[in-house]
């Protein structure tokens, strides 16, 4: 009796920490050279790939700025504001991972001189009008601006009005399907993530999308053979092969989810949830001294967690 007891424990606390948020954060001070905080400074945070996705945060009264729900992966961070310049960089480049802790990434500004502004040249001659794919172009980065400000139903009426003008343009499938995800929407969704990989086949942000929009809906079977596509297209995506992880264990496929949490581990070692998975996986397989290893990490990682 105590050991059917154990096992059914076993299971509910697997499905109780199976799914962790997908998303990092970044945070940190826009100083001047004296040390004092700069406020209202626009950061933008830029994807460094192929996916359109950018985020913009604002520093308050300390100099203090904090963005979080972003998508891990290889960031561009460039400050702005008015009246000032950066100080040693122009930019900071950071990688995100899928964690609570935020990357901290730190600036300096400095007034711009007088001296410095110099007066503007003459008008010049109004320049050509714009070409429609400009046009388009301009209306699509509107569009994933309210989409990153929140203003979800806005972001889907404008893309839906972009993808029906283009509708060869993959990025802003996805994105209209980011959009439609946010709703809850997942079948339409889906729609668009596989329209964005018809025509880019190797899209592996959108085979992940998928796969995670099925997790949503606790589908895992549907979700492990989109999430497999992603691993393999998105080998250094810490989020494709933890979610891979989490819907083998939630199948019961111990085996499968100890190679996937491994592969995520090698992406990001240092995120704890990771670790605690994997001991609970090779708990599954009954290897318990390699189990009690990575609940080890997991605590020494994670020392003030309640479990």
């Amino acid at each position: 009796m105590k050991r059917v007891l154990y096992n059914t424990l076993f299971l509910i606390l697997l499905v109780a920490f199976a799914f962790a948020d997908p998303t990092g954060r970044v945070r940190g001070k826009v100083l001047d050279p004296s040390g004092k905080p700069i406020a209202k400074v626009t950061i933008k945070i830029e994807y460094q790939g192929e996916l359109t996705q950018v985020y913009t945060a604002t520093t308050n009264e300390k100099g203090e700025y904090i963005q979080i729900g972003i998508r891990p992966g290889k960031y561009r961070l460039t400050p702005s504001k008015e009246g000032y310049r950066p100080v040693e960089y122009a930019y900071y480049d950071a990688e995100i991972h899928a964690s609570d802790k935020p990357v901290r990434v730190d600036m300096k500004m400095e007034p711009v001189p007088q001296a410095a502004v110099q007066a503007q040249p003459p008008a010049q001659q109004q320049a050509e009008a714009p070409s429609a794919a400009v046009v388009l172009a301009q209306e699509g980065q509107k569009a994933l601006a309210l989409l990153n400000e929140g203003k979800i139903n806005e972001a889907v009426v404008a893309l839906e009005k972009v993808v029906e003008a283009d509708p060869t343009n993959a990025m802003m499938q996805y994105n209209l399907g980011v959009a439609y995800e946010h709703r809850d929407q997942y079948e339409k969704a889906r729609q668009r993530y596989e329209e964005a990989i018809q025509l880019k086949p190797d899209f592996g942000e959108a085979f992940l999308a998928i796969g995670n929009s099925f997790m949503a809906q606790k589908n895992f079977v549907d979700a492990t053979t989109s999430l497999v596509k992603a691993v393999e297209l998105l080998p250094n995506s810490y989020e494709a092969a933890y979610n891979l992880g989490a819907c083998y264990s939630n199948g019961g496929m111990y085996a499968e989810a100890e190679g996937a949490y491994k592969k995520a581990i090698s992406v990001n070692p240092k995120e704890p949830i990771v670790h605690q998975q994997l001991g609970m996986a090779l708990l599954g397989q009954s290897k318990k001294d390699e189990a009690k290893l990575e609940f080890q990490k997991y605590l020494e990682l994670n020392p003030n967690a309640a479990d």
